[in-house]
């Protein structure tokens, strides 16, 4: 029923098949279940990494491990994660890292993946806001995970695919995405709600009382994709190029207003094929007043997850990164969607420039 979908995706992002799930996180839970990622198998995940993926890696029965960002630009160094998968490698232990490109951000894991072929382990890679679209990006791993959830670069609403070249695994892949009931309404409502009392524990300084919501995340991670769903992706599918276009002008745009505010304030410079949104390192001394600032002027202003340490302390207390702690205090992310002209760019510049000088 949503074969166009499914033969554009597999198109677009250079895989034989693509399976559709009615969110990424579902197509993650498939994906280590259907390679049997269980029981004395590891999950390595980014220590910064959004709790559905804890979550999904959590929910396959694997053990999760925590793998080091740089605190200067949160994201996985190759040279880091590769390290980390020779330290936890050992004889008769499957496992399988996950090759996270952040932000849209396309990025080199070739130390990382010579590592997997050499260990045994599996190599995923988790490409949410579509960095391999354009320039189009050959798929060297078992498979390739997309978002085109909301807020994502490929936005179509909801849902999320694997993309692989393995005819059996994505065999088994259909098999399990038969059995999931269809993303609703009710769900939705669900997710909203699991957010904010999320948010809140945080905002109350009880982050490590979100390890207890997990079990309400469990029934959150298993959805096939909506038919309904099919043409909203083809639409935004069709989109995509002329919207990377129009992020990457308002990034620039972005970017040349920042100009002169080193070091406070220093644009994280890595190659972003898909920008997601522009992602600022700022002196922690003034993250937080600029982001207030930003916020009561009406411009959206983000920050990044502290380590997942902080709030699954239990399920992650063999890995404890200073670094991604380090990045959550200092990281802003800034908006690149079409309300962001120009003249509104600018005026943010003037309320960043003028809280600055407020703190000098």
């Amino acid at each position: 029923m949503t074969e166009r979908a499914e033969q554009a995706i597999s198109q677009a992002f250079d895989g034989g098949q693509a399976i559709l799930f009615g969110r990424a996180r579902s197509a993650h839970l498939a994906l280590f279940e259907a390679l049997g990622l269980h029981g004395r198998s590891c999950i390595l995940i980014p220590s910064n990494a959004c709790p559905s993926l804890l979550a999904c890696a959590w929910a396959s029965g694997a053990e999760v491990r925590l793998a080091p960002v740089s605190a200067e630009t949160g994201v996985n160094a190759d040279a880091a994660l590769a390290r980390q998968l020779r330290i936890l490698s050992r004889p008769g232990r499957r496992g399988a890292v996950l090759l996270t490109h952040l932000y849209g951000f396309r990025l080199d894991f070739t130390q990382t993946r010579k590592a997997a072929q050499e260990l045994g382990w599996i190599a995923i890679e988790n490409d949410a806001n579509a960095s391999s679209f354009a320039p189009k990006t050959k798929l060297e791993d078992a498979a390739r995970i997309v978002s085109f959830g909301p807020g994502k670069v490929l936005d179509a609403g909801s849902g999320g695919a694997v993309i692989t070249r393995d005819a059996r695994l994505a065999d088994e892949l259909r098999r399990i995405a038969s059995r999931y009931p269809a993303l609703d309404d009710w769900a939705e409502r669900d997710e909203e709600r699991l957010m904010l009392d999320r948010r809140a524990l945080r905002n109350a300084g009880r982050s490590s009382d979100i390890e207890a919501t997990l079990v309400r995340e469990l029934r959150q991670l298993r959805f096939s994709f909506d038919p309904e769903a099919e043409e909203p992706l083809l639409g935004a599918l069709a989109h995509l190029p002329t919207r990377l276009a129009e992020r990457q002008d308002r990034r620039d745009n972005w970017i040349e207003a920042l100009s002169g505010l080193e070091p406070q304030l220093q644009i994280v410079d890595l190659n972003q094929t898909a920008p997601w949104r522009l992602i600022v390192r700022a002196n922690p001394k003034v993250r937080d007043p600029v982001v207030n600032a930003l916020r009561k002027a009406g411009i959206d202003a983000g920050t990044n997850y502290p380590s997942l340490s902080h709030s699954f302390p239990m399920l992650t207390r063999e890995d404890a990164h200073p670094d991604a702690d380090a990045w959550s205090r200092s990281a802003i992310n800034l908006w690149l969607d079409a309300r962001y002209d120009a003249a509104r760019i600018n005026t943010a510049r003037t309320v960043i420039e003028t809280e600055l000088e407020a703190l000098t």
